[in-house]
């Protein structure tokens, strides 16, 4: 054999010797590493959270602890050689390749993902990524921790929903209503659509709320809220802002006229009655509509002016949507002014009462005044009720003023009692608002006023209109006859205008009817204003109650008033109302001379 060849099989022979050895420690090292991951993985599957391993490349599961098996139902062998996106149908935050360059870059990522289980129910963990390397030190798999959160996630979105909803109605509240606002006002400038807020209050909640309880009030605003909610599109806002204040932002608009259809549908379905309990209640609302214009729109402004638009149908009689205009923002600054000057009136001894006689008609003697306020306001003059008791009947402080001039024309008319006696005695009559009549202390201020002054209580003539006498009723006849135990005279004043019925009129416990001065006016002219009145009359008759015509203005109304029955009236064709002083001269004239002014 020669030397080369020798050489040749030396050599492969140690070439196998090496290769053996390299290989039997090669399989020790393999045993000892199966042990390990066997080892490891026993570990693993003892763990709460759920581990899994995928292949980086291929995506396929290689790994799937029982941890997996029991957050997302399904086992071990019926997932490996699958991927994690089709069984657990992944929701990533990001796109996954964004989070695999993270993975290359940094070796991990962090972030939270939703999955779906085996029965279709979602979950939602924080999951935890890193690298596996291989042998060699290359990238080979993912190693993914996830961790159930489904519920710290309810609790999260729940008080979430909290902060951004009125519990009682589950609408958006104001928070979430202005985000939307300030989102939608944005949005419409870079698509040029409109949008529109609709600012809605609830006419007379008070009322429901105070005569049938907070719970049935409670009930009529979720039946309100669902009643809104039918009549906007499914990506138009309704929110509650507090109390009976709703509003409604409508997105996308092509034009000013859908707008105003949304507030007629939404007039119109809260016109029906609403089932509260056992009863239908019936409500309206009163509503302000403000349009976008492009570019020109802050979202604060947009929901001020509506709110504005809202108090223009407030004050133009209820039950009505008004569109904001530029106008309304200087009766708005108006109307806060007089608010303002009208909080501080009261403590600044700015009002006073003026009195208007009211004269028998078969005789001409002044039988009854009736206690008229005024506002001396600076700047403004004398100022007549009828621009300031709505602001005031709005805001309360009718309360504390009505109680003030109660106080005022007992004492006047205690004085004028003691200074010219007369059989049957002056009457004094004062107006009550709704707020004043609806006040659970009135019966108490009226008998302070009387005990204060010494006033017999016959003497004193409490009127209040004839829609707040029906507002309701078994409540109104509660109160009447409190009053009128008490000894005190009642009158429903401006009969004829409200929606009385002889049903309900009958169970009032009054004194007089006084017929409104739109009656009068008629007279002598419009035969149907007379036949009004005669009417009037015969059913003032029927029940016993004497009868009032207000706002004579001439001779002839006061003869034919007269000859229709009516026993007594009052109006400029006698005297304007006067201070005090003045109508003690006439009470002095008549107590002296026995003075009749006869019509």
């Amino acid at each position: 054999m020669s030397l080369p060849l020798l050489l040749v099989i030396l050599a492969a022979t140690i070439h196998l010797v090496w290769a053996r050895r390299r290989h039997v420690a090669a399989l020790r090292q393999a045993e000892r590493q199966a042990a390990r991951l066997a080892g490891q993985a026993e570990l693993l599957d003892l763990a709460h959270d759920a581990i899994l391993v995928w292949e980086l490349k291929s995506g396929a599961i290689l790994f799937w602890n029982r941890g997996a098996e029991e957050l997302y139902g399904w086992q071990k062998a019926e997932v490996l050689g699958s991927t994690p996106q089709a069984v657990l149908q992944t929701r990533f935050p990001i796109p996954l390749a964004d989070i695999n360059a993270e993975l290359v870059r940094s070796g991990r990522w962090d972030g939270e993902l939703e999955h779906t289980r085996r029965d279709g129910t979602p979950v939602v963990v924080a999951s935890r990524w890193a690298l596996k390397l291989d042998a060699s030190g290359k990238p080979s798999a993912v190693i993914g921790i996830n961790t159930d959160i489904s519920r710290r996630k309810q609790a999260e979105a729940a008080l979430e929903h909290q902060a951004l909803h009125d519990s009682l109605t589950g609408l958006p509240n104001r928070t979430l209503f202005r985000d939307r606002l300030q989102r939608a006002v944005a949005h419409a400038d870079r698509r040029k659509h409109l949008v529109a807020v609709l600012f809605l209050d609830l006419d007379n909640f008070k009322v429901i709320n105070d005569s049938l309880g907070h719970q049935a009030g409670d009930a009529l605003l979720v039946e309100v809220a669902d009643r809104l909610k039918s009549c906007v599109r499914a990506g138009d806002t309704v929110a509650r802002l507090g109390g009976d204040e709703f509003t409604i932002l409508l997105e996308e608009l092509d034009e000013e006229a859908e707008a105003t259809r949304a507030a007629e549908r939404i007039g119109e379905a809260l016109r029906g009655p609403l089932a509260i309990g056992d009863r239908d209640v019936f409500i309206s609302a009163s509503i302000g509509l403000a349009l976008s214009a492009p570019r020109r729109t802050h979202p604060d402004s947009l929901l001020r002016n509506a709110d504005i638009a809202m108090y223009r149908s407030k004050a133009t009689g209820k039950a009505r949507h008004s569109i904001f205009d530029s106008g309304m923002k200087q009766q708005a600054m108006e109307r806060l002014e007089l608010e303002t000057d009208l909080r501080q009136a009261l403590a600044l001894g700015q009002f006073r009462i003026h009195y208007q006689p009211i004269h028998s008609l078969a005789d001409g003697y002044i039988t009854e005044v009736e206690a008229l306020v005024r506002w001396e306001r600076p700047g403004h003059g004398l100022v007549y009720p009828g621009s300031f008791i709505p602001v005031a009947e709005e805001t309360g402080l009718i309360v504390p003023i009505g109680r003030w001039v109660l106080q005022q024309a007992c004492e006047q008319a205690a004085a004028w009692h003691a200074e010219f006696p007369s059989e049957p005695p002056l009457v004094m009559g004062v107006n009550l608002s709704a707020r004043q009549f609806q006040d659970p202390g009135l019966l108490g201020d009226i008998e302070r006023a009387l005990k204060a002054c010494g006033l017999d209580p016959h003497m004193l003539k409490l009127e209040i209109t004839e829609t707040v006498a029906l507002d309701d009723i078994n409540a109104t006849i509660t109160k009447l006859e409190a009053l009128k135990a008490a000894g005190i005279q009642l009158a429903i004043d401006d009969f004829g205008t409200g929606y009385s019925s002889l049903g309900y009129l009958k169970r009032l416990p009054v004194n007089t009817l006084k017929i409104d001065r739109s009656f009068v006016e008629g007279l002598g002219h419009d035969v149907q204003d007379a036949a009004i009145v005669q009417s009037v009359v015969a059913l003032a008759r029927t029940l016993e109650l004497s009868v009032v015509g207000e706002g004579i203005e001439s001779q002839a109304q006061a003869a034919q008033l007269r000859a229709l029955g009516c026993d007594r009236g009052q109006g400029y064709h006698f005297a304007r109302p006067q201070p005090a002083e003045q109508i003690g001269w006439l009470l002095r004239d008549q107590s002296r001379a026995g003075l009749r002014l006869v019509a």
